[in-house]
């Protein structure tokens, strides 16, 4: 692969994290980054030893990067649509705008992602949808170093958006939820933490080719302390509280579509 130009807006959370694991490829890629906020900056300065801009000049080839709200995506697009190449790929991380939208206004070919915060340590997963052919600048094999990818019907992102974009939000509040039962029932805060993220670490040796519930199944023993658990979740509901949970996530996603297309 040619040296290829990264150019990434947004350095964020997601911004960042996205910029650790394309840095941790240690491949021939060229970074461009821009950021507003003096305490990103900063940071960026700090971590990466790179200086972001400010504002855009002009982008004449490689990748640009969206990492910005979706609500500033309009203002985006009429600030530096005249300064962006049409031999730029756009690609956008922006929940609940599709690339038919960004497709009105600019001309270039266009990549959405869904990951999350897991990619800065080139260990996520990517689900993608994009309005072009084959691999262009060979960007579907730098984002295959960040994890795994797979193709979506753009249809799709919006209940991919709340499951795998949020989802790490559900665990750790899940776990968040845990810990404050433990104290409740009197261990230390400090054990707490402690033994719910050794929970969380145990828990990838237990995902395997089977279905969640039949691993459940394998957990529990008849009348045991496992079983209890469950059958108390089940009382209170536990399906209709994750479901509800899900699907507010996806109607905001679709609100979110709404209300930047109606701007």
């Amino acid at each position: 692969m040619n040296n290829l130009d990264i150019h990434i807006v947004g350095l964020g959370n997601l911004g960042s994290a996205l910029l650790q694991g394309l840095i941790n490829l240690d491949k021939n890629l060229t970074f461009h980054l821009y950021e507003k906020e003096t305490k990103i900056i900063d940071f960026i300065k700090k971590q990466f030893e790179l200086d972001p801009k400010t504002e855009i000049d002009v982008i004449e080839n490689g990748v640009l990067v969206l990492c910005i709200k979706p609500k500033d995506l309009n203002l985006f697009i009429k600030t530096n649509k005249e300064k962006i190449s049409e031999d730029v790929l756009i690609c956008t991380v922006l929940a609940g705008v599709n690339t038919s939208y960004i497709s009105k206004f600019i001309n270039n070919k266009i990549i959405r992602l869904m990951p999350n915060l897991s990619i800065k340590d080139n260990n996520g997963f990517i689900p993608y949808t994009k309005n072009y052919e084959k691999d262009y600048l060979s960007f579907l094999e730098v984002l295959n170093g960040l994890g795994s990818i797979s193709e979506y019907d753009e249809e799709l992102f919006h209940i991919i958006t709340s499951i795998y974009g949020s989802g790490p939000a559900w665990y750790l509040e899940l776990s968040s939820k845990i810990v404050e039962a433990a104290l409740e029932l009197g261990l230390s805060k400090s054990e707490s933490n402690k033994i719910v993220k050794e929970l969380i670490k145990s828990l990838p040796a237990l995902v395997n080719e089977e279905e969640f519930s039949d691993t459940v199944e394998k957990i529990k023993s008849p009348k045991g302390t496992t079983e209890a658990g469950i059958n108390s979740l089940k009382h209170d509901s536990f399906d209709k509280i994750i479901f509800n949970a899900i699907n507010s996530a996806t109607e905001r996603s679709m609100e979110i579509s709404k209300e930047i297309n109606n701007e």
